[in-house]
């Protein structure tokens, strides 16, 4: 089982990187590789329906939101692949700073392959993109007058 884990501090207040870690409808805005996600209902134990760029080429894939605690944390895995991603929020130094996981746990064969020769990498390369465009992205909220 692959698991990357990273941290760091956003200077943008836990409220405005909350909206943009806790709605899947804002994924596609700033995180990479996530082309389309459509969730109707964001509650834990919901699913919805994402369309990202895999290893592999464009996967539609469905999406459990498995733990999701208001402006602190929001854990989501995919059920066809195994991936799963955990951000966890904690107001800091009057911004934000930002604990993530992001692995797989393979259930199925192809998977389980691609775990072993490439997910270590894969993981590692895709948590640094998402929290750097994570941060790109608050900072520009940030700096936008209301």
């Amino acid at each position: 089982m692959s698991v990357a884990r990273g941290q760091a501090q956003i200077e943008a207040p836990v409220e405005a990187v909350w909206e943009l870690v806790g709605d899947p409808n804002r994924y596609p805005e700033w995180w990479p590789r996530i082309i389309e996600s459509k969730c109707e209902g964001i509650e834990e134990g919901c699913t919805y329906k994402q369309v990202s760029k895999g290893p592999v080429g464009v996967e539609r894939e469905t999406i459990a939101i498995d733990r999701l605690e208001d402006c602190r944390e929001i854990r989501i895995r995919c059920l066809d692949t195994g991936t799963y991603m955990c951000w966890q929020l904690v107001e800091a130094r009057g911004g934000t700073f930002v604990d993530v996981e992001f692995g797989m746990e393979p259930a199925r064969l192809p998977h389980k392959v691609f775990d072993a020769l490439a997910g270590k990498r894969f993981y590692r390369n895709w948590l640094a993109e998402s929290v750097a465009a994570l941060q790109r992205a608050a900072g520009a909220k940030k700096d936008r007058p209301e």
